[in-house]
């Protein structure tokens, strides 16, 4: 009952919040369509007029409203502001606004905040032109398979404005609500018969007799309203407090930088979400607020300079916190190491370039995992901290600790904070649920507490601030304190607490099917990230070893392949519009690195000597070993009849065929191509005969590696291995086995998959058609299926050099809430597996004898899983795929979903990929598996030519390496023009050497951090170096080069 009446007593002065209020008439307002930034579309050059009641806009439509207003006299100089309540009756909107101020971009407006308070420096004025730019979602499609979504997702209602004010407030009433509220709720939340309950309740009580005992009027008498709050803090000051600790608030606004909104709209909720923010700490010198993202500033510094000059001021402060040293908040299963190494280059430089610091912190909150390689990278590039509060979303596992030590697979450990949640509040019983939580309170009592409204931005609101201040020391609960991130971590370092660790990666048990969701953006992440790196490396080797002028920078093609990398843009959690943005991103990606890597071959071949008997071919090798490859050389009919030969003349293993498209092809077998360097073949008239497909082959092949057999359905039922000796598939299996299942997750369609799906298969496969084309380089074995709605074709191919069998698959995908699977059951008994990770890989179970395990029934692997016994394995390669999971002896390799929300086409349509299965002697190290993942994913370059003289030889190695594991992933341009930047990094979790020699001289050698910040000189030779490498550990080398 006296909770009732205070409840009440809230109310009552709620009612009387504003002192005075004047509705402003006669907006002229315009409607359109938001193009990009900066551009629109209008419906007529005409303006409309607009008052309240109006309706303002449809959904996926922006307005701009414009008033100049006229400021009482008795109002200037005193707090005022706007009240703009867009909005539907009895419906929920998710509108968003910018307001600006004399031109000038001041604070946003959405479903959390509708009054903008003025600045000082406009309260003074006789009139003040208001600007206000607003927008109605445009929604989304709707989730029929669990309806996650809400109407005012899928189904935007018409904006009408509800209110358009000037407000001038009673600060006074407003100060005491945020304090009987306050406390109030910090009632509540005490026990009956609690001393401090009782108490709180007791002077809450006497305020609301003093006010009640007057007229409503007296509200108004500012300083009779304030002695009151006065006198209740008084009354409240010596509160029973027992210290439980300290709540550290730091204010954040997560901002998905595409989802279900384009980039282009996350742009202005950049600018929306940085003019409040900005705002908030003009107006509250306590306030703290911490924003991540690199990006995110760009958007704004390129679209919203003024906006982008005050957070500046901010910063330069220290109470506008810069956290996250990623250009974006990235994906942490996908991107290969290199990308997560240049998230960290860009976004560090871009901090340091613009605003004079660099964070210590690593910001991830909303990421779907975390690989094992993380740790060593982030220590590599000056970050100590690490936050993420997505390992609270588990589906079977609690993530055991909230405050511990990060040991990744290379050993380095990393001090890591698991956040409460997102998005948060801060009223008392948010700071309860946040303490309670905190499952390190007894080795550490101070707790980080991110509050502020997310995902699509917008931030603290002054209501959160207003709590804050009235939390510093609340019964049953830790002190509050304003605080930074970084004072937060610093103080955990200094105070140095026992604390738990947590080794390996961080896996989420969630979100599973974002290793394979929206294939097509997976595929180009790929090839941009090969691309890149043989677009730097033949560029660096021109430009050094060429004598070449070339413009080597791939900046910009970088961070839009960086952007692209974001969270929910590539696990494919995104509505339609982002993927075609995503897809024109794509090929400006391509077409910068194309543009570098050609004008680089073109720049080497011009050196090399070509001349020899018949038309030159120059085959370049960007990895870091010699090797051995079947390469293919497409032309026209003049290939017909021509065979190979090298630089002695001898005649290479060489097949043609004509495709379908009339084109013709060689397959040449080439052994031994330089390291990081290239080879000449020349092709000659040697009467090759076109090869011609066989249509009745019978159900068994042989080649000199293998034995196969298939059944009725084209499926592999023996696999046998003549160099071993030994059976590769187990007694009465199929291999090669596309299994289709019904894939319904009961939340979140694009992301999850059905832990059920086992136990629901769908259709199988019947074989349409099979032909066989035999060679002397290799026998490729054609099927053709029909897969439910879906078909399937696939080369299979039995090379006659190499163990390797590819599966080059094109499929017609036409199916609904299904997952497709392709499965290889091996006769390997293991109890773990491999996987490749960025820079490393990890073993998991192949078992489910715990929670653990089960809860692991897909996973993340980069361009190999493996599965060894102690001198025998089977590794399933991939060019463009991530989603594996291993239990037994079967592998299995997740092709294709097709789910319905946010993306109702998501993989619909063609798909071309290959997967190749590497039966191989020894484990997965002896066989130098890591290697032959490389060789899939990044097929030699073949470059035709003309005969002529050149400085370089035909047949040469620019960079020569001795080591086995150690792998030179990346050559390029330094960071800052000076040299040659090597990043290289031990493949197989032991100690190596490697040794390095150089085409030119080397001056000097440094190795760096991952920022190219020189750390320790490494003695040189004349061209050689030297460099030994710990269990997965990255190295990066700065070389200075002789001209």
């Amino acid at each position: 009952m006296i909770l009732q009446r205070i409840q009440r007593f809230i109310q009552h002065l709620s009612n009387h919040e504003i002192l005075e209020s004047i509705e402003i008439k006669d907006w002229r307002g315009k409607r359109g369509v938001y193009i990009e930034p900066g551009k629109y579309e209008f419906e007529s050059e005409d303006s409309y007029l607009v008052n309240e009641g109006d309706w303002l806009i449809d959904s996926g439509t922006t307005m701009f409203l414009e008033k100049e207003v006229l400021i009482p006299a008795e109002w200037r100089n005193r707090p005022f502001g706007l009240t703009f309540l867009p909005g539907a009756k009895g419906r929920r909107t998710l509108h968003e606004g910018l307001v600006s101020l004399e031109g000038l971009a001041h604070h946003g407006i959405d479903r959390n905040r509708s009054y903008v308070p003025f600045p000082e420096n406009v309260r003074g004025k006789e009139k003040i032109h208001i600007k206000i730019e607003l927008f109605n979602y445009a929604g989304q499609t709707l989730d029929e398979l669990n309806y996650q979504n809400e109407p005012a997702e899928y189904d935007p209602p018409p904006l009408t404005l509800l209110k358009g004010r000037l407000d001038l407030p009673n600060t006074a009433v407003q100060s005491l609500l945020a304090t009987v509220k306050c406390y109030y709720e910090t009632a509540k939340l005490l026990p009956e018969g609690d001393l401090g309950r009782s108490k709180i309740i007791e002077a809450l009580t006497e305020a609301e007799r003093k006010i009640l005992l007057e007229m409503p009027e007296a509200l108004t008498n500012g300083s009779w309203v304030a002695d009151i709050e006065e006198d209740l803090k008084k009354r409240l000051s010596n509160l029973p407090f027992s210290n439980h600790g300290q709540m550290l608030m730091v204010g954040q606004s997560h901002i998905d930088l595409a989802w279900l909104w384009p980039i282009k709209e996350a742009i202005r909720k950049c600018s929306r979400t940085f003019s409040t923010m900005s705002t908030l700490l003009d107006e509250n010198p306590g306030f703290t607020y911490a924003q991540s993202q690199p990006q995110a500033y760009v958007f704004v510094k390129e679209h919203y300079p003024e906006i982008y000059e005050r957070v500046k001021k901010h910063i330069a402060e220290g109470r506008w916190e810069v956290v996250g040293g990623m250009w974006v908040e990235p994906d942490l299963n996908m991107p290969s190491g290199e990308s997560l190494v240049r998230q960290l280059i860009y976004g560090m430089k871009f901090y340091k370039d613009e605003f004079g610091v660099q964070p210590r912190i690593e910001w991830l909150p909303d990421t779907f995992g975390y690989c094992a390689s993380l740790p060593q990278l982030l220590k590599g590039a000056g970050i100590d901290y690490f936050m993420t509060t997505k390992m609270n979303w588990n589906d079977t596992n609690p993530f055991p600790y909230d405050l511990f030590y990060w040991e990744g697979v290379d050993g380095t450990r990393i001090l890591s904070y698991l956040n409460h949640g997102l998005n948060e509040y801060t009223h008392p019983q948010e700071i309860q649920e946040h303490w309670n939580s905190f499952k390190q309170k007894d080795a550490h009592p101070q707790q980080m507490l991110l509050y502020g409204h997310g995902d699509g931005g917008g931030g603290v609101t002054q209501e959160m601030i207003d709590y804050i201040d009235r939390s510093k020391s609340l019964p049953g609960l830790p002190s509050v304190v304003n605080s930074t991130a970084h004072e937060f971590f610093d103080a955990i370092r200094d105070a140095h607490p026992p604390l738990p660790s947590w080794v390996g990666d961080m896996y989420l048990e969630l979100h599973r099917g974002t290793y394979t969701t929206h294939a097509r953006n997976k595929k180009w992440n790929r090839q941009a990230e090969v691309l890149y790196r043989d677009a730097e490396i033949w560029s660096s080797m021109a430009i050094h070893f060429a004598g070449a002028n070339l413009s080597s920078s791939l900046e910009d093609g970088w961070k839009l392949l960086l952007l692209n990398q974001f969270h929910d843009i590539i696990p494919g959690s995104s509505i339609p519009e982002v993927y075609v943005k995503s897809e024109a991103d794509y090929k400006e990606v391509f077409a910068y690195g194309e543009e570098v890597r050609h004008d680089a071959l073109n720049a080497l071949e011009k050196q090399i000597n070509t001349e020899g008997n018949g038309v030159p071919v120059i085959l370049f090798n960007s990895l870091s070993w010699i090797r051995s490859e079947t390469v293919r050389i497409v032309g026209g009919p003049d290939l017909a009849g021509k065979g190979a030969v090298n630089q002695e003349g001898q005649e290479l293993p060489t097949d043609c065929i004509q495709r379908e498209d009339g084109q013709f092809e060689l397959s040449v077998f080439v052994p031994d191509i330089p390291e990081i360097g290239y080879s000449t073949l020349w092709l000659k008239d040697l009467g090759k005969q076109v090869i011609q497909e066989q249509e009745e082959i019978g159900r068994e092949w042989e080649t000199d590696y293998y034995v196969m057999e298939w059944n009725e359905k084209g499926e592999i039922s023996r696999l046998y291995d003549k160099k071993a000796q030994r059976e590769v598939l187990p007694t009465g299996v199929a291999a090669n086995q596309f299994q289709l299942f019904h894939d319904r997750p009961l939340l979140w369609d694009a992301w999850d998959i059905d832990p059920q799906f086992q136990d629901q298969p769908a259709e199988g496969v019947v074989l349409l058609e099979q032909g066989i084309r035999k060679g002397t380089t290799r026998d490729v074995i054609r099927f053709k299926w029909q897969l439910a709605q879906s078909t399937i074709e696939q080369d299979l191919v039995l090379y006659h050099h190499s163990k390797r069998i590819d599966f080059q698959t094109k499929v017609d995908w036409q199916e609904q809430h299904k997952l497709l699977k392709v499965a290889f059951p091996v006769d390997v008994v293991s109890n773990k597996a491999t996987f490749e990770i960025p820079f490393g890989s990890v073993e998991r179970a192949t078992h489910t004898n715990t929670s653990w395990e089960q809860a692991q029934f897909e996973v993340c692997g980069h361009r190999f899983a493996d599965l060894s016994e102690a001198n025998y394995g089977v590794s399933l390669l991939n060019d463009c795929k991530y989603g594996y999971d291993v239990k037994q002896n079967v592998l299995r390799l997740s092709l294709l979903r097709a789910p319905k929300w946010p993306d109702v086409g998501a993989d619909q349509g063609y798909h071309e990929f290959t997967y190749s299965l590497f039966p191989h002697e020894g484990d997965w190290r002896e066989a130098e598996v890591v290697k032959r993942g490389y060789e899939l994913n990044h097929p030699t370059v073949v470059i035709s030519t003309t005969a002529h003289h050149g400085s370089l030889p035909s047949t040469h190695s620019f960079i020569k390496t001795e080591s086995k594991q150690v792998i030179l992933d990346t050559v390029k341009q330094s960071e800052d023009g000076t040299g040659l930047t090597l990043r290289l990094y031990e493949s197989s979790g032991g100690r190596e050497n490697i040794s390095l020699t150089m085409a030119g001289e080397v001056l000097s050698a440094q190795e760096t951090n991952l920022l190219e910040e020189r750390q320790a000189d490494i003695s040189v030779q004349g061209k050689q170096l030297s460099s030994s490498l710990k269990p997965f550990e990255v190295k990066t080398i700065l070389l200075n080069l002789s001209k």
